[in-house]
């Protein structure tokens, strides 16, 4: 279950974190990977903890916001890979700052990284997949990382919140107009509640800010904010994105697959 054998699949974001993780399970999964950040060193650290589990993987220096830096990516699946089939749109930041001190600066940043760069790469994307993914083959996939923050919002993150809420219709909309073009591509939303990564360690300084407690109270409460009592963990994530990527979810497209430990419930 869950395999995307011989698929080739392009991860942003993916010299830590989430996208790391998804990385690393796609190639366990049967997936040729192309990591991509702007990390050098992160970077080269996934692509060689793939090969060392006896994956394929190439890495790459990749600014998610820059056209020329899509077009050396989708050129080094192509030519290096044999074109690719999914991509994981991962590549984000998180701004925690209230709405009185943010500056245009700062809620620009957010907003060219979180939702720029995904219009780039699904651009891109999907110039690429049409050409290579007929109507009878297995259709290719799209996934865009998003958040339950752009559910319930969330306060002094309203930029990250923002940025995330217009992946949200991103994702929607895009998927209505690939099926509109009759190409075989499915899109869908992930969205990670608190995760324990250095994003999620950032949202929990708001908690330790907000009730004066230690660090790790603060994470005590965090955990008690998710029905099932724990933070997420980057694989947690990640598998939820392998399944989305593979032909397991063949009839999933559009969609909102919330993996949040039921966080945006409490």
């Amino acid at each position: 279950m869950n395999r995307v054998d011989g698929k080739v699949a392009i991860v942003t974001g993916a010299g830590k974190g989430i996208g790391r993780a998804t990385a690393e399970l796609l190639a366990e999964c049967g997936a040729k990977v192309l990591v991509t950040d702007v990390l050098d060193a992160e970077v080269e650290e996934t692509v060689e903890q793939i090969r060392a589990q006896g994956g394929e993987a190439q890495g790459l220096r990749h600014d998610v916001t820059n056209e020329d830096d899509w077009t050396a990516a989708v050129d080094a699946a192509v030519n290096g890979l044999g074109g690719f089939e999914v991509l994981i749109n991962n590549a984000g930041v998180y701004l925690q700052k209230s709405i009185e001190d943010t500056t245009f600066e700062e809620y620009d940043r957010v907003m060219r990284i979180n939702v720029w760069g995904v219009m780039l790469g699904t651009r891109f994307a999907m110039s690429s997949m049409k050409e290579r993914i007929s109507a009878d083959d297995p259709a290719g996939a799209i996934v865009n990382l998003v958040s339950t923050a752009s559910i319930k919002g969330s306060p002094f993150a309203s930029v990250y919140a923002t940025s995330k809420g217009a992946v949200r219709l991103f994702t929607r909309s895009t998927a209505r107009e690939i099926s509109a073009l009759g190409y075989n591509i499915r899109v869908n939303g992930i969205y990670p509640g608190i995760i324990d990564t250095e994003m999620g360690a950032a949202a929990m300084q708001r908690i330790v800010k907000s009730v004066g407690e230690s660090e790790n109270r603060a994470r005590e409460i965090a955990e008690e904010l998710h029905l099932i009592n724990r933070l997420g963990t980057a694989v947690d994530i990640a598998r939820g994105i392998v399944f989305l990527a593979s032909e397991d979810a063949s009839y999933i497209t559009g969609t909102e697959f919330v993996v949040d430990g039921g966080f945006w419930l409490k």
